[in-house]
C-alpha cells in the first residue's frame, strides 16, 4: 500500500465519521510565541481547545506537517538516522472537542488499524496509565485484546504545562515479533526494555482534568480527545519494513544519494548517513518552503544546523552535489501532496546550495584554528575555545563536538553555554512581548474596509491589567467592540486617528492584533477628560495617513508583479513593511539587480499606474484563489476564506490590507535603492503618492545644488564628478607613490640575496616599519630581485612579511607556517596564506634567530625529494 493512499485513506475515515478534514498549517506557528515550530498536530488547534476560537465542528481530522529540532523536549536532529527517528514528519491525527470521549477514540482507532487497514489484531498491544481503569477496560472488556498484551505505564500521561488542560493516554504498539533486541526471550511491553520490538504507532490523549497551582485537578467542562499517529511510522508497519528509511517515503531520496556517491562497505555509520541525508533534505526542504532561511537565530539557525549536519554527512560518504542535488527527488516523492514544494523548487535547491558552499568555506577556514586548539586541549575543548570557533568562524558546537569526538576529546558544553549567554546579554535589546496570560478577549468587528468613522462602545481598558478608567494623560491599551483601524498586518503598520466622546479626547497610536484572537487592541493617549470602560466614542481614523498607507500597499502590489515579470516566477516574496513614508519590498533572489532591471522593474510599475487598473476585491476558498494564480506569502497563515485584491487582472494578491481604487492614485512611483538583506535575501525600497513628490523635489535641490558648487550646467553634473573622481584617485597615487619612496630609503639596513639548494632567498632587515610598509617591501622584492620566483623576507622592528611564488611554492614553503615559526622565536604570533603571510617581532634582537628558522625550513623543503 502506497504511503499517499494511506494518508488519504486515514483522512476520509473519519471524514465518513462526520469529522471536519482541517488543511496543514504551516510549519511556523503562527499563534503560539513560545514555540519555533510546529512540533504536533494539536499546536494548531490549541485556540479551539482552549476556546478561544470556535472549532468549524467538533470532530476534526487532519495531517499536519510537522517539525522537531529546536532543542529541548522536541529535539529530534541528533537522534535522526535510526530506524524510527526523523524531525520533519506528518502527523494524523483526529479530535473530539467535547464531543466523543475515551470509548469513541478507542472504537474508532481499533477499526481503522484492524478494519480499514487490516493489522492482524493479534500483533496489537497497547499501553494505559496505571490509574485509568476505564481505558483499560475498554481495551480489554470491549474491544477484547488479551489483559497480557496491555502494558501499565506511568508515562501515559500528557500534560500541556505545569497548569490547564491534561490527563491520561493510551498507545498503541506493533509487535515485530522475537527475539527482542534487549536479549530476553520473555520480555513484554510492560518491561519497558527499550528493545526494537515494539514500535508505538497511535496515542490517544483524553485530556479531562485542568490542573490547578495548587495541585487540584477539577475535571474540565469539555473533555477533549488529541489523538496522533506519525505517518512515516505507520507506513513503515503497513510494508512490513522495521526502519522508516525502508519505506516509499524515503526510498527515492536514500537511492538518490546512494547513486551520487562512491560504493562503500554497508557500515551502520554510511547506512545511518544516507538515512540522515534523506532526513535533513525533507526537513530542510519544508523549512525553506515556510518562509525559513539560514541565519544564527531562532528557526534560522536551526535550518542552518540542519542542512550543516547534512554537509557532514554528505562529505564522510562523498555524495555529489551535498544536499541540494536531491530536491528534485524530494519533490517528485512530495510534491504532489505538498506544493509549495513545487512552487519554491527553485528557491529550495538554491538555498541548500548556497548554505552548502558558505559551510564548506567555514569549516576551511576553521579547520586550521580547530587544530591549534584541540592540540593544546588535552582531550577536551574550552567551552570559550568552542564558542570563539562558532562567533569568529560560524562551526556549530554541535559539529565541533563531533569534529572533536573523531579525535577522542571532549567539549564543555557547559562552559559554552555561559559564553553564547554573555554575548546575547550584551547584544540583547530591550524587547518585551506583552504577555496575555491566557485571557479571553472580545472581539473587535473590523468595518475600516468601508468606512474611516465609526461609533464604537469601549469592552476593555488595560491588557492584561484591566482598568475602569484611563485618565488624561495616561497611555494605555483600549479594546473596542466596532473598529474602522486597521490593525497591523500583512507587512501593512497600524492606523492611526482619534477617539472622541462627550467631555474628552484621545489620540490613537497604533492598532495591533492580540496574537490568536480577532480582538484589536487600540494603543491611545488621553488628551482631555476620562476614558471609561462601557463609554461610547466616536472612532476616526488619519484620512490622509490612511491614503498614503494605502498608495504604498496597491504599489507594493505592483512592484511584486513588476519583479516576478523582470527576474522570473523565482522570486518570493520573504516580506514587507508598509508605512506612509515608503514601503519595503523583501524578496529571495542570489544576486544583486542589475541597474537595467531595477531601471525596468520601475518602468512596468509605472507603466500599471498610467493604465489606471481599477482594483476589485472578492472574497473564496483558499484552493480557489490559489487555482486562480493569486500570489501568497509562503510564511503567512492564511484561513478558509480568503480576501483576493486584484488591480486589472495584472496583479492579483492573497491580502486584507487596505488599497487604492484605482492605480492611478498612485501618481508616480520611485524605487529608492535595491540592496542585500542577507545571504540571498534582496530588499527594493519604493516611494509612491506624494512621497514620491518629496522624492523628486529633494532630489531636484540636491542635483541644483551640486550644479552651483561645480558652476556647471545640469546635464554637466555627471561629467564633472567623474572628472573630479579621477583627479583624486591620481592625488592618491601620487600620495602613496610618496610615501613608498620614504619609506624605502634610509631606513633598510640590509638587503641580501642567497641560494639555497636551488631556491632563491631575497630578505631585508629594516629600522622599523608597519605592516603595510614591510608588505610593501616584500613585494619589491619579490618582484625586483627575485622576479616572482623565490622566497622574500622583511623584517621589520615590530613586523615580519614573507612572499613565496614559483619553484618556491611548487616545493611545498608555505609563507603561513614559516612566519608562524619565526614569530613564535621573537614572542609574537603571526600567519596567512601560502603565498604570502605576515606576523609580529616580539622581541627585535632576536630577529636573527626568526631568520635563520625560515633558512633551515627553506632548505629542508629544497632537499626534499
Amino acid at each position: 500500500m502506497r504511503s499517499q493512499d494511506i494518508r488519504e485513506r486515514f483522512l476520509r475515515f473519519f471524514e465518513e465519521r462526520g469529522h471536519h478534514r482541517l488543511p496543514s498549517e504551516s510549519l511556523i506557528p503562527h499563534d503560539d510565541q513560545s514555540l519555533l515550530f510546529t512540533v504536533a498536530g494539536m499546536v494548531p488547534l490549541k485556540p479551539y481547545i482552549s476556546g478561544a476560537r470556535r472549532p468549524p465542528s467538533p470532530r476534526l481530522v487532519s495531517c499536519q506537517k510537522c517539525f522537531r529540532g529546536a532543542g529541548l523536549k522536541y529535539d529530534d536532529i541528533s537522534s535522526v538516522g535510526d530506524t524510527t527517528r526523523n524531525s520533519f514528519f506528518e502527523m494524523l491525527g483526529n479530535w473530539s472537542i467535547g464531543d466523543y470521549f475515551k470509548e469513541g477514540a478507542i472504537d474508532y482507532a481499533w477499526e481503522l488499524a484492524t478494519g480499514e487497514f487490516g493489522l492482524d489484531p493479534s500483533r496489537i498491544w497497547v499501553s494505559v496509565y496505571p490509574d485509568d481503569t476505564t481505558a483499560e477496560l475498554l481495551w480489554t472488556d470491549k474491544i477484547g485484546v488479551p489483559r497480557e498484551r496491555v502494558a501499565r505505564l506511568t508515562d501515559n500521561w500528557w500534560a500541556a504545562g505545569p497548569t490547564g488542560p491534561c490527563g491520561y493516554d493510551s498507545e498503541m504498539y506493533w509487535d515485530w515479533g522475537p527475539p527482542c533486541s534487549c536479549g530476553r526471550a520473555a520480555c513484554t511491553l510492560q518491561d519497558e526494555c527499550n528493545g526494537d520490538r515494539w514500535v508505538e504507532f497511535w496515542n490517544l490523549v483524553f485530556m479531562e482534568f485542568d490542573q490547578q497551582e495548587d495541585g487540584s485537578r477539577p475535571l474540565l467542562p469539555k473533555p477533549t480527545v488529541d489523538t496522533g499517529m506519525g505517518l512515516e511510522r505507520f507506513v513503515a508497519v503497513l510494508q512490513g519494513k522495521r526502519s522508516i528509511y525502508d519505506t516509499d517515503l524515503f526510498v527515492p531520496l536514500v537511492t538518490g544519494f546512494r547513486g551520487r556517491a562512491p560504493d562503500g562497505p554497508e557500515t551502520p555509520e554510511r547506512i545511518r548517513a544516507f538515512n540522515v541525508l534523506a532526513d535533513h533534505l525533507r526537513g530542510a526542504a519544508f523549512l525553506i518552503a515556510a518562509g525559513v532561511l539560514p541565519s544564527n537565530e531562532g528557526r534560522g539557525y536551526v535550518l542552518r544546523r540542519l542542512v550543516r549536519r547534512a554537509a557532514i554527512r554528505a562529505r564522510s560518504v562523498q555524495a555529489r552535489g551535498g544536499l541540494a542535488a536531491g530536491t528534485r527527488e524530494l519533490v517528485a516523492v512530495m510534491g504532489p501532496v505538498y506544493p509549495e514544494l513545487v512552487e519554491h523548487d527553485d528557491l529550495i535547491e538554491e538555498t541548500l546550495r548556497a548554505e552548502e558552499e558558505t559551510f564548506a568555506r567555514t569549516v576551511e577556514a576553521a579547520s586550521k584554528r580547530f587544530e591549534e586548539i584541540i592540540g593544546a586541549a588535552a582531550g577536551r575543548i574550552a567551552g570559550d575555545d568552542a564558542f570563539r570557533l562558532y562567533d569568529t568562524f560560524g562551526l556549530p558546537i554541535e559539529l565541533t563536538i563531533e569534529m572533536a569526538a573523531e579525535r577522542g576529546a571532549t567539549v564543555d558544553t557547559d562552559g559554552f553555554r555561559l559564553a553564547m549567554e554573555g554575548q546575547r546579554s550584551q547584544s540583547r535589546k530591550a524587547h518585551e512581548r506583552v504577555g496575555f496570560g491566557g485571557l479571553t478577549l472580545p472581539a473587535t468587528r473590523f468595518v475600516g474596509y468601508e468606512t474611516l468613522e465609526a461609533e464604537a462602545r469601549v469592552l476593555r481598558i488595560g491588557v492584561p491589567d484591566e482598568l475602569a478608567v484611563l485618565p488624561a494623560g495616561q497611555t494605555g491599551a483600549v479594546l473596542l467592540d466596532v473598529s474602522p483601524f486597521y490593525a497591523e498586518a500583512g507587512g501593512q503598520i497600524g492606523d492611526t486617528g482619534q477617539l472622541r466622546w462627550d467631555d474628552g479626547r484621545a489620540a490613537v497610536l497604533d492598532t495591533t492584533y492580540v496574537p490568536g484572537t480577532d480582538a484589536r487592541l487600540h494603543a491611545v493617549r488621553v488628551e482631555t477628560g476620562e476614558l471609561r470602560q462601557g463609554a461610547t466614542v466616536h472612532a476616526s481614523v488619519d484620512a490622509a495617513r490612511r491614503a498614503q498607507i494605502a498608495r504604498h500597499h496597491s504599489a507594493t502590489h505592483l512592484l511584486n508583479r513588476a519583479l516576478r515579470e523582470v527576474l522570473g516566477d523565482r522570486v518570493v516574496q520573504r516580506g514587507s513593511l508598509v508605512g506612509p513614508e515608503h514601503t519595503t519590498f523583501d524578496f529571495s533572489f542570489a544576486r544583486a539587480l542589475s541597474a537595467e532591471e531595477v531601471a525596468e522593474i520601475e518602468h512596468l510599475v509605472n507603466d500599471a499606474v498610467r493604465r489606471d487598473l481599477p482594483r476589485t476585491v472578492s472574497e473564496m476558498s483558499l484552493a480557489e484563489a490559489r487555482a486562480s494564480g493569486a500570489v501568497a506569502l509562503i510564511d503567512e497563515k492564511y484561513a478558509e476564506v480568503v480576501r483576493v485584491v486584484d488591480f486589472g487582472g495584472w496583479s492579483r494578491e492573497l491580502c486584507g490590507g487596505t488599497h487604492v481604487a484605482r492605480t492611478g492614485e498612485l501618481g508616480a512611483a520611485i524605487v529608492v535603492s535595491e540592496s542585500s538583506i542577507g545571504q540571498g535575501i534582496r530588499r527594493i525600497e519604493l516611494v509612491a503618492g506624494e512621497a514620491a513628490e518629496r522624492r523628486w523635489r529633494d532630489t531636484g535641490a540636491a542635483l541644483q545644488a551640486t550644479a552651483r558648487a561645480l558652476r556647471a550646467r545640469l546635464e554637466e553634473v555627471p561629467e564633472r564628478v567623474a572628472l573630479l573622481q579621477e583627479q583624486n584617485r591620481r592625488l592618491a597615487r601620487d600620495v602613496e607613490a610618496a610615501r613608498r619612496s620614504a619609506g624605502s630609503g634610509g631606513g633598510v639596513q640590509s638587503v641580501e640575496l642567497e641560494d639555497i639548494s636551488g631556491i632563491q632567498l631575497a630578505h631585508a632587515t629594516l629600522d622599523a616599519g608597519g605592516a603595510d610598509g614591510v608588505r610593501d617591501i616584500a613585494d619589491r622584492l619579490f618582484a625586483e630581485r627575485l622576479n616572482g620566483d623565490g622566497v622574500a623576507v622583511v623584517l621589520g622592528g615590530s613586523t615580519l612579511a614573507v612572499k613565496v611564488g614559483g619553484r618556491a611554492l611548487d616545493a611545498g614553503i608555505d609563507a603561513g607556517q614559516l612566519v608562524r615559526a619565526a614569530s613564535e622565536i621573537t614572542g609574537a604570533r603571526g600567519g596567512g596564506r601560502k603565498d604570502f603571510a605576515s606576523g609580529g617581532v616580539g622581541d627585535p634582537a632576536k630577529r636573527d634567530a626568526a631568520l635563520a628558522s625560515i633558512r633551515e625550513a627553506v632548505a629542508r623543503a629544497a632537499k626534499a625529494p
